[in-house]
């Protein structure tokens, strides 16, 4: 199985990949049509999610379905709800303010990471990371000037999934034996409950079929293959190193944003992009330094 041989050095580089492989979700989003509602969208994806974990847990199984949902149930729920909460804020946020914004406010994260690390596990953070969290406020700050701030809501949702993303990497890193991709499923179903509800309070569920592809998509091939393999990674990489590496998703969502729908990142968003982008490559390469260089 994949977690034979796993490690702090090769985890990063894999959370470093789960990051890019999110990153291309507001892309999705901005493809659908003017007609989509958010809340649909988060409807469909958690339907995707769910179809990608539920086929994930029959593959390579080693135990009953019930067993591995069962062991270290409360966590997994926990997990699962972290997850589901994180991917509505996502949703409420890049409906309402730009994709730059949203991504860059979970920048947040790993600080919020370390701290409860160090709180709940004193988990203390090494140099290295600490360096390339210094570097990677820069690269925020140098962003910080072509934020939107318009939207109070936008705004307060894409924040909190940065407080989100710290207790999810910490419960990671204090659940080494439960199965990484049972949490999805509580997700899914949590994400189809919140979506059913908003899109009632909305409307309806009337959504063109392209628009459901589009979010089938980003739930079962993004989350439903990311979301398991970061939650395995994140289970060798202390807290505040996974949160960090998992910018990699803010540095190259508003690339492929400005690449294939036009909208265009200011210059300063590409400056601290790249200074976020060297400071993750280069504690992806850094390993782990022992406790009392810390």
């Amino acid at each position: 199985m994949m977690r034979q041989g796993l490690n702090s050095r090769n985890g990063s580089s894999l959370i470093l990949l789960t990051g890019a492989l999110f990153s291309f979700s507001p892309l999705l989003f901005r493809w659908t049509s003017s007609e989509s509602s958010e809340w649909l969208f988060l409807f469909w994806r958690s339907i995707g999610m769910l179809i990608a974990s539920l086929i994930a847990l029959n593959v390579g199984h080693y135990s009953s379905l019930s067993a591995r949902i069962r062991t270290g149930f409360a966590k997994n729920l926990l997990t699962g709800a972290l997850m589901a909460g994180m991917s509505t804020a996502f949703i409420v946020s890049i409906s309402r303010i730009d994709a730059a914004t949203t991504l860059f406010l979970q920048s947040l994260a790993p600080f919020s990471a370390a701290l409860l690390g160090w709180l709940l596990l004193r988990e203390r953070v090494d140099s290295h990371t600490w360096a390339a969290m210094g570097t990677a406020v820069v690269g925020v700050a140098i962003m910080g000037s072509s934020w939107d701030l318009s939207d109070a809501l936008g705004v307060s949702a894409a924040a909190s999934i940065a407080v989100m993303l710290g207790v999810y990497t910490v419960l990671l890193r204090s659940s080494q034996n439960r199965d990484p991709r049972v949490p999805v499923i509580f997700a899914a179903l949590i994400g189809i409950l919140i979506g059913s509800v908003g899109a009632a309070m909305a409307g309806g569920f009337g959504l063109p079929m392209s628009d459901a592809l589009l979010a089938l998509a980003s739930g079962g091939i993004l989350l439903g293959i990311g979301v398991p393999i970061f939650n395995l990674a994140g289970r060798y990489v202390p807290a505040a190193r996974a949160s960090l590496l998992l910018l990699s998703e803010i540095v190259l969502a508003p690339f492929w944003v400005w690449l294939i729908v036009s909208e265009t990142p200011e210059r300063n968003t590409l400056i601290g992009g790249t200074i976020i982008l060297a400071a993750l490559v280069w504690v992806a390469s850094h390993p782990l330094l022992p406790q009392h260089e810390n």
